[in-house]
């Protein structure tokens, strides 16, 4: 059987065919010829009933036609009252009316089609198709059933055209349909001279304008000119034509199903055309585009997981064509533009979001795929996240798209000053890849990540030094497990955090996730001097954590390195691996040459001073209610110490009380050689020393020995209050302490 192009006129020759088979058979047609072509045309039956024949033409009061193709194709057509009329003369003879009362039709489609595009006929071949037709045809009623979505789909209407034949000018059309308790008014009209012609085609669905093409061919000085125009206020009723269509046009009637409802389209171009082409000729071997404008608007469009509340498109373009290459390019104010975007999946929503296009340039070589290159601006007037906090985004770079893969290149800002340099290729059947680097931020200037994250601690506040960042992202073609890894790296860091005070922070940090598991390492981290009120440092940390994303605070910490200096001498945690799912977590800190000098300095406590050099460690239990210190151990080394206490407050309290008076006398000069204190410290912040003291003072009863025994209790958290409100910390912590002290209502 022949191929699609074939098939289609053949198809409607048909008929024609049909209705001159008594005349043929007159003029010497054969049986034998007429086999043939009934073969070839794959007819297996053919009937009439009232003919009547004449040299004008030809009657007959019933005609039945069925064909069969061998991949389960059936066409079963049926006339009455049908008239065709012709005109003979040796200088021309065509069809001059085709006049039908009413005609059936029933359609089957491939038992299993194929999904292969067919190829439409080209300029020349429509030509000869509209030649060989009747310059007239009317028919009073039809009646057709054909393959629906949903099985069988009935059409009723009515048909009238009109046109010249070869000359194709001037002609015109009338096709009115009833589907279900839909009606379909289809209209056009071709008029002018092949130089100067126009067009205008319209179709309505309930009496609602639906479609409107209009186009116009003029003269010029260098060719002819083509303008035109497209509206399409609302979406065509072309579902339940699809699996009809799907015969003739493959695979390629597919995005008929992905029309969205209530689509308005509208659009206007002047196409300039070549002097020597003739509208017969084909298509022109060049086109020149100048001043397009494509417009479309939706209420609303849902692509998988994505929903797009009233997206349009506003494309203005320019360009040319010459076999076989095309090169269009997106003039300024080129945009599309949604109201919102919202994603489920992602968590995601985007208010007033625009691309800007000017610049993009579509381009087809003769051997290579179609391509989009050129500048994009994305821009977002807010964007909303459960990790992000709301602001204005935009993202300024280059767009490089083809069949093969999507590059991406650019900046993306917010409002708050974050930049992030982004580099992005997807293959057609690859990972996406993302590779980001984090525009260094200059604290001083202000910190955008506290107000770009949500989880921003909110007592974190960074006030000078640098911070860098780098990382990449992958995601595999049908994953929804990303892979992705972070360096971040902060450079002579100073800031606040809570109510204490950090100088001089060197750190780097490197995450990594692979599917659902999240590794961080912590190589290197020294911070010169963090204080409380109590200065430590420096203090150094190195440290990995792993966790599963689901529970990304129920990992596993190793601690490989934690010390601090203190009072002169070094707080230090011995390597331990803690999992932060359990409670309670244990760690033991090493104590080594603190000097009691330094402590006695801060303490505040009147006329009280000290030498001496301290040891010990400090059993650490990390219940979910805080910190809690149990029986720790502190001693000083041989050979001791000097204790001085002297405060005439003290020694007002034992002048009433001879043993009172006697311990105040020995500790005015108190030289120790043995010292020890059992440590413990609760989570609500009480410190309690249970002190033991040997030695004697050289002043008293000739230096004889002194033992005490002596139980302190002290409220830390009080305590480093007191020394905050002191002035041993900036400015910007007491007013944070003097706030919190500050009675609520």
């Amino acid at each position: 059987m022949a191929a699609g192009p074939q098939r289609w006129r053949r198809f409607l020759l048909w008929l024609t065919l049909a209705l001159l088979l008594a005349g043929l058979a007159a003029a010497g047609f054969g049986w034998q010829q007429w086999r043939r072509v009934q073969q070839e045309l794959g007819i297996v039956r053919l009937d009439w009933q009232g003919l009547a024949l004449s040299r004008h033409g030809l009657q007959l009061q019933r005609l039945e036609l069925e064909q069969r193709a061998a991949d389960g194709r059936r066409l079963q057509l049926g006339a009455d009252a049908l008239q065709l009329d012709w005109r003979l003369s040796r200088a021309e003879s065509y069809l001059q009316r085709l006049a039908v009362q009413q005609l059936q039709l029933d359609w089957q489609a491939p038992l299993t089609p194929t999904g292969q595009a067919s190829r439409l006929p080209g300029a020349d071949a429509l030509g000869r198709l509209l030649a060989w037709l009747p310059r007239e045809v009317a028919i009073e009623r039809i009646a057709a059933s054909l393959p629906c979505p949903d099985g069988r789909c009935r059409l009723d209407g009515q048909l009238q055209l009109q046109q010249p034949g070869a000359a194709l000018l001037p002609a015109s059309l009338r096709l009115e349909l009833q589907a279900a308790e839909h009606h379909i008014l289809l209209t056009g009209d071709l008029g002018g001279a092949l130089d100067a012609a126009h067009l205008q085609l319209a179709m309505t669905l309930d009496d609602q304008p639906h479609l409107a093409l209009g186009a116009r061919l003029a003269a010029a000085a260098d060719g002819r000119v083509l303008h035109g125009t497209l509206q399409l206020p609302a979406r065509p009723p072309v579902l339940w034509l699809h699996d009809w269509l799907a015969q003739w046009l493959g695979a390629a009637a597919a995005p008929l199903r992905q029309v969205p409802d209530a689509l308005q389209l509208d659009a206007e171009w002047t196409l300039q055309l070549p002097a020597s082409w003739q509208p017969q000729d084909g298509l022109p071997p060049q086109i020149q585009l100048d001043h397009a404008r494509l417009q479309a608007r939706l209420p609303r469009l849902q692509a998988d997981d994505l929903e797009l509340r009233q997206p349009s498109a506003d494309l203005r373009l320019s360009g040319r064509w010459q076999a076989p290459e095309l090169l269009l390019s997106f003039a300024p104010d080129s945009q599309i533009s949604v109201q919102r975007l919202d994603s489920a999946a992602a968590g995601l929503r985007l208010d007033d979001l625009r691309a800007d296009l000017a610049g993009l340039q579509l381009t087809h070589a003769a051997a290579g795929p179609l391509q989009l290159a050129g500048p994009l601006a994305l821009h977002t007037a807010r964007l909303q996240q459960a990790q992000l906090q709301a602001q204005r985004w935009d993202w300024q770079g280059r767009l490089a798209a083809s069949t093969a893969d999507i590059r991406l290149a650019g900046t993306l800002r917010n409002a708050a000053g974050l930049a992030v340099d982004l580099h992005m290729q997807h293959p057609a059947s690859g990972a996406l890849q993302v590779g980001y680097t984090l525009a260094e931020l200059a604290l001083a200037s202000g910190n955008p990540l506290a107000k770009t994250l949500v989880d921003w601690p909110a007592l974190l506040e960074l006030a000078s030094g640098r911070l860098q960042g780098h990382g990449t992202l992958q995601l595999a073609a049908g994953s929804s497990a990303p892979s992705a890894d972070l360096v971040l790296q902060l450079l002579q860091v100073g800031g606040i955090y809570d109510r204490s005070e950090l100088k001089g922070l060197d750190a780097r940090l490197t995450a990594q996730l692979r599917g659902q598991r999240l590794e961080l390492q912590l190589p290197e981290l020294r911070l010169a001097s963090l204080n409380p009120g109590v200065p430590l440092g420096p203090l150094q940390l190195r440290a990995d954590y792993q966790a599963e994303l689901a529970q990304p605070l129920a990992g596993r910490l190793q601690l490989w390195q934690a010390d601090s200096g203190l009072f002169g001498g070094q707080l230090r945690t011995l390597p331990t691996r803690l999992d932060l799912a359990r409670r309670p977590l244990a760690l033991t800190v090493q104590v080594n040459g603190l000097e009691l000098a330094e402590l006695l300095k801060v303490y505040p406590a009147e006329g009280l001073s000290g030498s001496g050099t301290l040891d010990g460690q400090l059993p650490l239990r990390i219940e979910r209610d805080g910190v809690h210190i149990d029986r720790g151990q502190l001693q000083a080394r041989a050979p001791g110490g000097v204790l001085q206490l002297r405060s005439e407050r003290i020694r007002a309290f034992g002048r009433d009380n001879p043993a009172l008076q006697l311990a105040t006398t020995a500790l005015e000069d108190f030289r120790y050689d043995r010292l020890e204190s059992q440590v413990d410290y609760a989570a609500q912040g009480t410190l309690r020393l249970a002190l033991r003291l040997q030695g004697r003072n050289p002043a008293l009863e000739g230096g004889r020995p002194v033992n005490f025994t002596i139980n302190l209790e002290e409220n830390v958290p009080a305590l480093l209050t007191s020394l905050q409100l002191s002035g041993r910390v900036n400015d910007a912590i007491q007013r944070r302490v003097q706030q919190r002290l500050q009675p609520r209502h």
